[in-house]
Order: C-alpha cells, then structure tokens, then sequence
C-alpha cells in the first residue's frame, strides 16, 4: 500500500469522523429534561398572552409598551414577594402597586436578549404603568386563565438553535387545549445558568 493511498485513507476517515460530530450536534435528540426547561421557558411568555412574539421587531419604538408590559407582569406572576411593592393607600392615585424599572429591564434583557431601557410612562394603555422616581405604578390583578406551552417536539438543524413545536394548554385544565404553536429559540445562559432566548413564536388557535 503507498503512502498516497494511506494519506486518503486517512483524509477519508476523519471527515467521517468530523461528519458524523456535526451532524450529531446540529441534529442531537432532546432529553425529555430539555423538552420540559424548554416548555417551562416559553411558558414565561404564553400566561401572558405573548403567543405570537417576533424578537427582530421588538426593538422598534412602538413595542416598548408591550416590552414594559412583559416585564411587569412576568414579575407579577414569577417574582411577586421579592420584587412588587405595595403603594401607602395615600399614594394609589397611580396603582396599589409598583416595581422597580430596572426589575423590567433586566426581565427583557433574560427572555428576549435585548437591551432594554424602561424610561418612560406607558399610559395608552389598559391598565396604564406609570413611571416615576426609577419605579412603574400599576393596578393589580389577577383571574385570567393560565395558559402553558408543552413542547412536544425539537430539533436543532442550527448550532445553538432550537425549533420546537407543541400546544398551549390551560394549567389548571390540562387536556383545554388553546392552540398548537412553533418557535425558534437561541441557546443562552443567564447568571451562569443555561436557559434560552425567544427569537420567534407563532400560534394556531383550535
């Protein structure tokens, strides 16, 4: 055998290997783990009504209501005794409640991986938020039903992407079924911690 032949045999042989490493992890099967941390990230966004999200256009100025909106209730819901404030009954004029502008951003900048600066009111709104003095002002509430999402399937033709799809749900009644959606998210890690980000969703109501 010649040492030309040796050489293919080699070159041949490693980008098998190279190959099949690719293809193994653009196309990895999820771990049911996986599956569920995926289901419970997109969740962030379905119980409160974010089920149709394009993060390419919520930069544009006339999403910053829907952004403040996210923020806030996101902490309402995940984080109400650590990061919500109840308001002296002589200072409700704008909401029994409010949080801290920074709690908004930094709720923004974990989900939709975007730099976010909540600096002003938003009050075309119902409910309206307020902002003064670094905080929001707003009205609690509380009674809607909450809607989860339950991936049923993913795959990752793109390093570090993920497509899935599954169905929206009704936590208190599993089998009420909304809709059926897909999206695409972006590997990340927040505070050491892997989690994703939120590039885009679409949702076909039933």
């Amino acid at each position: 055998m010649t040492n030309r032949t040796n050489k293919m045999k080699y070159c041949v042989a490693i980008c098998s290997i190279a190959a099949l490493f690719l293809a193994g992890s653009a196309w990895a099967e999820p771990t049911e783990k996986q599956l569920k941390a995926m289901g419970l990230f997109l969740s962030n966004f379905t119980e409160l009504g974010f089920m149709d999200v394009h993060t390419k256009d919520m930069v544009l100025s006339e999403s910053y209501p829907n952004l403040v909106r996210f923020g806030i209730w996101h902490n309402y819901v995940n984080n109400f005794k650590s990061r919500i404030k109840h308001n002296e009954k002589g200072n409700r004029e704008n909401g029994d409640l409010r949080i801290k502008a920074s709690w908004v951003e930094e709720s923004v900048q974990k989900y939709f991986g975007l730099e976010f600066k909540a600096d002003k009111s938003v009050d075309q709104s119902d409910p309206p938020y307020f902002l003064k003095d670094g905080y929001f002002y707003f009205w609690g509430a509380d009674g809607e039903a909450p809607w989860f999402a339950r991936v049923l399937k993913a795959s990752n033709p793109d390093q570090g992407f993920w497509e899935v799809s599954g169905e929206i749900y009704n936590a208190d009644d599993p089998e009420e079924i909304l809709g059926d959606f897909q999206a695409i998210l972006k590997e990340a890690s927040w505070k050491t911690k892997q989690t994703y980000l939120l590039v885009e969703m679409y949702t076909d109501f039933r």
